[in-house]
C-alpha cells in the first residue's frame, strides 16, 4: 500500500500539466469539384468564437512523451473528445490526430482531425485543427471538403 502511494506520487511529480484554452479567429474552407479548388477564407466574429472554442489537457512525461485529452461535453461534431498520444514535431510544438466512429459534421461514417498546437510563449500558443471532409455533390458522387481552423489558445499549467 505505501509502495503504491509512493509510485503514485513520484508519477505524479515527474509529469507536468498545462492546459491550453483555444479559440478560432479564423476558418479557410477549400472544397474540390471534379478536381478544381474553390477556397474561401473568413473571420469568425467575436460573439462566435465561444462555438469555436477547445480546451486541451496535456501532460508532459519526463521521458518527452505527450498526451493530450479533451472532453467536448454533449456536442463533438468533429470527433475530437478523447485521450490521445501527440508527437513533438519542434520544440514547443505538437500535433496528435483524432477519430471517432458515429454522429459526425462533415462526414457520415465517421470524423476525426488532424490538431496541430505551437507555443508563442509561456502564456499563448497558436492552434489549428483540420477535421476531416466529405460533400456530396448533386450528382452523387464525393468529393473533399476541408475547413481548417486557425487560432489562438491561452495556457496555464494546472
Amino acid at each position: 500500500m505505501i509502495g503504491t502511494l509512493l509510485a503514485l506520487t513520484l508519477a505524479t511529480v515527474s509529469e507536468t500539466a498545462v492546459e491550453y484554452d483555444c479559440q478560432t479567429e479564423k476558418q479557410l474552407l477549400m472544397r474540390s469539384d471534379k478536381g478544381k479548388w474553390a477556397y474561401s477564407a473568413i473571420d469568425v466574429a467575436r460573439q462566435d468564437r465561444e462555438t469555436f472554442r477547445y480546451k486541451f489537457s496535456v501532460i508532459n512525461d519526463t521521458d518527452g512523451r505527450r498526451s493530450v485529452t479533451h472532453k467536448p461535453g454533449i456536442l463533438d461534431a468533429i470527433g475530437l473528445g478523447g485521450t490521445y498520444e501527440a508527437t513533438n514535431i519542434a520544440q514547443g510544438q505538437f500535433a496528435f490526430a483524432t477519430q471517432k466512429a458515429s454522429n459526425c459534421l462533415f462526414t457520415e461514417l465517421a470524423c476525426g482531425a488532424l490538431v496541430e498546437i505551437s507555443d508563442i510563449d509561456d502564456k499563448r500558443a497558436s492552434f489549428s485543427v483540420t477535421p476531416m471532409g466529405s460533400v456530396k455533390m448533386e450528382d452523387g458522387r464525393r468529393e473533399i471538403m476541408q475547413m481548417v481552423m486557425l487560432g489562438t489558445c491561452k495556457k496555464s499549467k494546472s
